[in-house]
C-alpha cells in the first residue's frame, strides 16, 4: 500500500572545518621489508579465505520471490558489473511498464527498530535521530508507464522504506516522448535532464488526486508485493556482485 510521503524532514550537511594550526612535518624514509613485499600474498590469502566462505552460503531467490516474478510476468533487465536493475512487462491493454532501481540504494535501506514507549526528553531524542537517518531510510524507485503507440508516458519517482510499508509516491510528470526519454536513461544514467521540471511535490496534491494515482499504481502491479521483491532481488544481486569483485580482485593479485 501507499503511505504519504514526510516533507518536513530535512538534514543539515555537516561542514568541514579546516585546521589553521601549523603541523610539523616528519621526513619518513622508504624501506623495503618482507612484511611489505609480502602484503600482495597475505590481501590474496585473505581474498581468497572470504570468497570460499561467502561461496559456501546460498544465494538464489526465495522460491515464493520465483514465483512472484513467473505470475507478475516481470522481465528482468541488468548490465553486468553495474547496479541498475530494470523490471519490464506489458501490460493486457498493451501499455508498457518498466521499474527502474539501483541495488546499492536499496540495499543501504535500513529498516527501524520496533517503536517503543519513551519517555519525554528519550522521545525527542529519538526524533532528532531519526531526522539525521532519514536519508538512509529509503530508496529512490522509478516506474514509466507507456503507451507504445504514441510514445508517451506517465513517469513516477516512487520512495521505499520497507516492504510491509510498499511506496510512496513523491513526484510524477508526463514524457511526450518515451523513446528519447530511455536513450537519455540508458546514456546519462539519469532521469532528468537539466532543468527539467519534475513535477509537483505529490503530498501538496488534492488528497482525491492522491487516492485515484495510487490506485492507478497498484492496478498496475505497483504494490508491496512488487516492493518485497525489490528488496529481496536487490538482496541477491549485491551477494553476487560481492563475489564477482572478490574473484576479480583475487585474479588479479595472482598475476
Amino acid at each position: 500500500m501507499f503511505k504519504l510521503a514526510q516533507r518536513s524532514l530535512a538534514r543539515q550537511s555537516l561542514v568541514q572545518v579546516a585546521r589553521k594550526a601549523t603541523v610539523p612535518i616528519v621526513a619518513r624514509t622508504l624501506t623495503t621489508t618482507p612484511i611489505l613485499r609480502n602484503t600482495a600474498k597475505q590481501v590474496l590469502d585473505v581474498v581468497k579465505s572470504e570468497y570460499k566462505i561467502a561461496v559456501a552460503e546460498d544465494n538464489e531467490l526465495d522460491p515464493s520471490q520465483v514465483e512472484y516474478l513467473k505470475q507478475s510476468k516481470f522481465q528482468t533487465i541488468e548490465q553486468p558489473s553495474t547496479s541498475n536493475v530494470q523490471l519490464y512487462k506489458e501490460l493486457p491493454n498493451g501499455e508498457e511498464l518498466r521499474v527502474f532501481f539501483d541495488i546499492d540504494e536499496v540495499s543501504d535501506v535500513s529498516f527501524p527498530a520496533p517503536e517503543a514507549e519513551l519517555e519525554d526528553g528519550a522521545a525527542e531524542a529519538a526524533f532528532e535521530n531519526e531526522v539525521d537517518d532519514f536519508e538512509a531510510s529509503f530508496a529512490n524507485v522509478k516506474v514509466l508507464v507507456s503507451k507504445p503507440k504514441s510514445n508517451d508516458g506517465l513517469f513516477f519517482n516512487l520512495i521505499l522504506q520497507d516492504s510491509a510499508e510498499g511506496f510512496q509516491v513523491d513526484y510524477f510528470n508526463y514524457k511526450p516522448n518515451v523513446s528519447e526519454f530511455l536513450a537519455h536513461v540508458e546514456k546519462e544514467n539519469t532521469f532528468l535532464t537539466n532543468f527539467e521540471y519534475q513535477g509537483p511535490r505529490f503530498s501538496n496534491l488534492d488528497e482525491s488526486l492522491q487516492i485515484t494515482m495510487e490506485s492507478f499504481l497498484e492496478e498496475k502491479g505497483i504494490d508491496t508485493e512488487l516492493a518485497d521483491f525489490v528488496f529481496s532481488y536487490a538482496e541477491v544481486k549485491e551477494e553476487n556482485s560481492y563475489r564477482q569483485l572478490l574473484d576479480d580482485v583475487a585474479k588479479y593479485l595472482e598475476q
